[in-house]
């Protein structure tokens, strides 16, 4: 990480501050995922905050209907539903359609049960948000269908994800049982199978803008660089 970096501020947060909010937090490191993209690429990288699931089986449709022989739907048809995650969808600008999303970033705190201790309050169950994020995972596996990347990162941080905690095993189950703390971008193919490893970093204390921004510049520049070689964009 470069020293000036490091004193880059947003917000009254510093790159190297754990105490914010999370959601904070993971907005300073993608502030300097847009500017390093601006920099190296001269790209202008631009965020969709949620994806209605009907945008989405629009393009499934369009895809892979005739394929198939499947028409895609949703089965909850009284109101929009959509894919929300933290850190939102970024997509290149001068690309212009389809969009080639370059990150998908998303941030769950989960167990306050130390605080609850310490506090004399029984403990609250586990799991809610990796079942949330286990949904939104499957809704990014499709929208990558066709690609050989999926540029989708995950931070989570709370004494649910500690050593002791059974729980982080529900998130390697998440990832395939590949390793967790490390960037993937590029599926993996083993013979006619294909395995999506994605970057899900989880861990007990929490990670500083600096740690969130080393990764999703690491994703998103294998992101760009994955859609030139395929695609001749500039």
């Amino acid at each position: 990480m470069p020293r000036e970096a490091l004193r880059i501020s947003h917000k009254g947060i510093t790159l190297n501050n754990q105490s914010a909010k999370m959601e904070m937090r993971l907005g300073v490191a993608l502030d300097l995922v847009v500017k390093t993209v601006r920099k190296q690429y001269g790209l202008t990288a631009v965020r969709e905050n949620s994806r209605l699931l009907t945008d989405i089986i629009d393009e499934l449709n369009r895809r892979y209907s005739q394929d198939t022989g499947v028409t895609f739907q949703r089965a909850f048809r009284l109101k929009p539903t959509y894919i929300r995650p933290d850190g939102g969808f970024w997509y290149i600008a001068e690309w212009g359609e389809p969009k080639r999303y370059i990150l998908v970033a998303e941030a769950k705190r989960q167990g306050t049960n130390a605080d609850r201790a310490r506090e004399g309050l029984p403990k609250q169950s586990r799991g809610n948000a990796v079942e949330r994020l286990g949904k939104n995972m499957r809704g990014v596996d499709v929208m990558f269908l066709g690609e050989m990347i999926t540029p989708f990162v995950c931070f989570g941080e709370g004494d649910d994800f500690s050593d002791q905690s059974s729980i982080i095993d529900r998130v390697a189950t998440l990832n395939g049982f590949f390793p967790l703390n490390r960037v993937f971008v590029d599926k993996i193919n083993i013979g006619e199978d294909t395995m999506k490893p994605t970057s899900l970093f989880f861990r007990e204390n929490p990670w500083t803008p600096a740690e969130m921004f080393k990764v999703m510049q690491a994703v998103a520049r294998r992101a760009v660089e994955y859609y030139r070689e395929r695609y001749g964009l500039a």
